[in-house]
């Protein structure tokens, strides 16, 4: 049995991210294994020890802000979750969420300081293929985990920080902190990435990464195969190329 935290489902939920735990469920059930999502949000209690997988996806910054109350509450549980080897899955905005600090274009926000990046929300138009300043299009990339190319999308309003261990290489603009071809955060078995699509949809090779990696811990057997969503996948590399 594989358990799977879909936190601040409700808030966190921009532009169907939800498909991401859907996506795990029917990934894990075509190979026999029983999978169990649970949805949690604001002031819910949680067991962080039951959990397999948690996944927090994108949401507006207003969102964003909210989940970050109630988050706080929740660092000792999930500093514990992230050094027990546990698998933590963050799309979009929500990586904001684990630095040290959310500075927006009003406030500074103090974050959950579990490492040592910190964000910074973009103060000025800077991105031409934007209507206001914000970071938004197409993106493709590399990561270390696997041959094939990531493939998603970006929007966002912020800047990224002081990170030493990014989870993929793309195009200067669509980086952490516009600089250099660095996107995302990983450390252990925490996944961290801006790009949305959403993410394990759109990246079945990564799903399947991911997904292997988790059930060798159960000693499940996760079967890799051909799917029509790596067909897909292959189709639209085609034409993003």
């Amino acid at each position: 049995m594989i358990n799977v935290l879909h936190l601040y489902y409700d808030l966190l939920n921009l532009y169907g991210e939800n498909a991401n735990t859907r996506c795990i469920k029917e990934e894990l059930t075509r190979s026999n294994i029983k999978v169990k999502v649970d949805l949690k949000s604001i002031n819910d209690k949680i067991d962080f020890e039951k959990y397999d997988i948690i996944y927090i996806g994108s949401g507006s910054e207003e969102s964003l802000e909210l989940a970050l109350e109630d988050i706080l509450k929740r660092k000792d549980d999930f500093k514990k979750y992230i050094e027990s080897n546990k698998y933590l899955i963050l799309t979009g905005n929500s990586m904001d969420l684990f630095g040290k600090y959310i500075k927006t274009k009003e406030i500074k926000l103090d974050a959950l300081d579990i490492f040592d990046y910190y964000t910074e929300y973009i103060t000025e138009v800077s991105f031409k293929n934007a209507s206001s300043d914000r970071i938004v299009g197409e993106i493709k990339g590399k990561t270390n985990l696997i041959k094939e190319t990531i493939i998603g999308f970006q929007n966002r309003c912020d800047y990224v920080y002081n990170i030493k261990t990014p989870l993929l290489e793309v195009e200067e603009k669509f980086s952490n902190n516009g600089t250099n071809n660095k996107e995302g955060f990983t450390y252990k078995n925490v996944y961290a990435t801006h790009t949305i699509g959403p993410l394990l949809i759109r990246n079945p090779y990564l799903t399947d990464y991911i997904l292997k990696s988790i059930c060798k811990t159960k000693k499940l057997d996760y079967k890799i195969e051909k799917t029509t969503s790596k067909e897909a996948y292959k189709k639209y590399l085609e034409n993003f190329n």
